[in-house]
């Protein structure tokens, strides 16, 4: 399972920073098929939109979601949580509302939808995480969303997770900022990761890559390498991972 990560800003991101540096906002894309989220400032990296199949949302915040982007990929299945599914309109998009808990198979991929601890405009919206699996392996999809909700834990269960894509939002040094409410912090990172690892449900090798960065609460990329320790790796726009 390759991931690219397109875009790995948070909302706050419209064009470079003081320092000149600049994030995308956040979008990943999955063995050059399926898709989690899209802007237009995601579009342009893509390499190949006409391989792209399927597009997984994890909710309706206009830095998750585009629908001009969106319509630019057509022809293509399009999934969201049916509390707000009917909302996505377009030629060539065939949308499928989601469950919680119950798996699709989309472009190879087995994806489960679970609720995260986030929130939306929209009323009665459940924004998203995602289980992820193809041949063995398997990935936890955690963004946007502070800390990982009751049911999350339930739906992966025991299972084994390969690797963990976390929603980071909040840089270290700003633990106490009202954004944990519904993002994370990294010192929050560690603790779910921990966590997993004490429960045999991720090794302690295995990745956990910091993804949805704020533009105002973290330093530059290069002090963030060096800052923050493996095996949390911060992701950059356009960079790629296997798992």
């Amino acid at each position: 399972m390759k991931a690219m990560f397109l875009g790995t800003g948070a909302a706050d991101w419209s064009g470079p920073d003081e320092n000149g540096e600049y994030r995308r906002l956040t979008s990943t894309l999955l063995d050059g098929t399926l898709l989690i989220d899209v802007t237009r400032s995601t579009l342009a990296s893509i390499k190949d939109p006409s391989a792209v199949t399927d597009v997984f949302f994890t909710h309706s915040h206009d830095d998750h979601f585009d629908p001009e982007a969106l319509r630019a990929l057509a022809p293509c299945r399009v999934y969201a949580h049916e509390s707000w599914a009917d909302c996505i309109k377009g030629d060539g998009l065939n949308v499928i509302p989601l469950q919680i808990g119950v798996p699709v198979e989309a472009a190879g991929f087995t994806v489960t939808p679970m609720p995260s601890n986030h929130y939306s405009d929209r009323e009665n919206e459940t924004t998203l995480h995602y289980l992820i699996e193809k041949e063995g392996k398997r990935l936890l999809y955690a963004t946007d969303g502070g800390w990982l909700t009751t049911r999350e834990n339930q739906i992966v269960g025991d299972r084994k997770l390969d690797g963990v894509v976390f929603d980071a939002t909040v840089g270290e040094g700003y633990s106490d900022d009202f954004q944990i409410f519904h993002h994370n912090s990294v010192d929050m990172i560690r603790l779910m990761r921990g966590a997993l690892v004490k429960t045999g449900r991720l090794q302690a090798s295995s990745p956990v890559f910091l993804t949805h960065l704020s533009r105002t609460l973290h330093d530059t990329q290069a002090v963030l390498e060096r800052r923050i320790e493996r095996p949390l790796i911060v992701c950059y726009d356009g960079m790629e991972a296997y798992l």
